[in-house]
């Protein structure tokens, strides 16, 4: 997915707004958490399923019918990615929750504390460590069909996604989905996820670009119907931070408007 970041006009403005996402995307690539996000929020939610492995076309209805049973999501998180520019693996985890319509926040505790935090308009990006938030709307992050179509809620996995079976499924085990785009969508190339067989929960994602890069999450602790308030969802940047604001994205702070 293209990032708006980098069309930063004020030289004293880029070169620090620079650094912030490139040491963002080393800990999560923004085409991972909003994959993810588009999948999440979309409906991989608890449901009852029978003994017997389902279709192909099944297990993918499933995942799409679950989207109006759920309200929201949280879970705990273990990420693993290879960066193959670096030519090295990176990990990280933490916890991530996400509300329809559009919210979602990961907070990440290890190894370098970062939010990514979205009222499902505004996307703020805070590094504590370097006192820095990045502003911006999701419109200018993300501006590829599939993400725009799933945050508005109106998402479609068999119209924006061609799927197979990463691996033929056998009586008692997991789901194992290989998605690709049907149209480009900027760098991402395939998504693999795990769906747990009798509750079509995503245990792990794995999401390939296009660049050899490869991020996996696994997810547990996932709980559901937290309600979690909207407020959890919108950010107030402290007082010592310096803040970037993208052109055409807003105030910094609060409600994002």
């Amino acid at each position: 997915m293209r990032i708006a970041f980098f069309i930063f006009k004020i030289n004293s403005a880029f070169s620090a707004v620079k650094n912030l996402i490139f040491n963002m995307e080393k800990l999560m690539p923004y085409k991972v958490f909003l994959c993810l996000f588009l999948l999440l929020i979309t409906g991989v939610w608890p449901s009852l399923a029978s003994g017997q492995p389902l279709s192909l076309e099944e297990v993918v209805g499933k995942v799409q019918e679950q989207y109006e049973i759920h309200s929201d999501y949280k879970a705990n998180f273990a990420q693993e990615s290879l960066i193959k520019s670096l030519g090295k693996k990176q990990l990280a985890e933490g916890a991530v929750y996400f509300k329809k319509p559009g919210k979602m926040r990961w907070i990440y505790r290890k190894p370098t504390k970062q939010e990514i935090i979205s009222d499902g308009k505004t996307l703020w990006t805070y590094r504590p460590e370097d006192k820095q938030v990045v502003v911006s709307k999701m419109t200018q992050a993300f501006q590829s069909k599939a993400p725009s179509t799933f945050l508005a809620g109106i998402g479609n996995l068999q119209r924006d996604f061609q799927a197979r079976w990463s691996k033929e499924p056998s009586s008692g085990s997991d789901y194992f989905l290989e998605l690709a785009p049907k149209e480009a969508q900027g760098s991402l190339e395939k998504l693999f996820l795990t769906v747990e067989r009798d509750s079509f929960k995503i245990l792990q994602a794995k999401v390939q670009d296009v660049m050899g890069n490869i991020t996996q999450i696994h997810f547990s602790n996932i709980h559901f119907n937290n309600n979690l308030s909207d407020s959890f969802f919108q950010f107030t940047p402290p007082k010592d931070a310096e803040v970037f604001t993208l052109p055409g994205s807003g105030p910094a702070g609060g409600m994002g408007k």
